[in-house]
Parts: structure tokens; C-alpha cells; sequence
């Protein structure tokens, strides 16, 4: 299980890093599916299957936010030509 943690806080900080909010229902519908197929494979029992799902969801939502959180630190400071700090335009659809 400790495997499931950390391999997807890191898919969740990359997806944090490189797309919206909108990823993570993809991203967890997918990784569960993952998930359930491994430990069906291994011959895991339900409940051990249950809790590597819900571990595996949470883990890659905290990633996300770590990644999102990186991302916001690390491009917060962009600089003009002259080296000052400008806005950032804001979000348009």
C-alpha cells in the first residue's frame, strides 16, 4: 500500500503542475480501475481493494495540491524585460 501512496502523490503533483481541477475525475476513475485490476491480479480481497482505492484517491489529490502549490510558487515571480515583477493576466475562458 505504501507503493500506491507515493506513486500517486507523484502522478498527482505532475497533473498539478500541468493541468486544471478538472483532471482529478479522470485521474481517479483511471487509477482506481488500476488499482482494482493490480490487487484482483494479486488476489486481494474486497476490503483490502476498497482501502487501496480511497488511499490511492486521497494520495493523488494531495498531490495535485502539492503540485498546484509548487506551480504557483515557482511562476508567481515572472519579470519583464527590465527584471521587475509584472501581473499576471488573469484567467479567461
Amino acid at each position: 500500500m505504501e507503493w500506491v501512496a507515493l506513486i500517486t502523490l507523484l502522478i498527482g503533483s505532475v497533473l498539478g503542475v500541468r493541468f486544471r481541477v478538472f483532471i482529478l475525475l479522470p485521474a481517479i476513475l483511471a487509477t482506481m480501475a488500476v488499482i482494482t485490476v493490480g490487487a484482483l491480479v494479486q488476489g486481494a480481497g474486497i476490503g483490502t481493494i476498497s482501502v487501496m482505492n480511497v488511499i490511492g484517491a486521497a494520495c493523488l489529490q494531495f498531490g495535485y495540491l502539492g503540485g498546484v502549490l509548487l506551480w504557483s510558487r515557482t511562476s508567481s515571480q515572472r519579470l519583464d524585460e527590465t527584471g521587475r515583477p509584472h501581473p499576471v493576466r488573469p484567467f479567461t475562458s
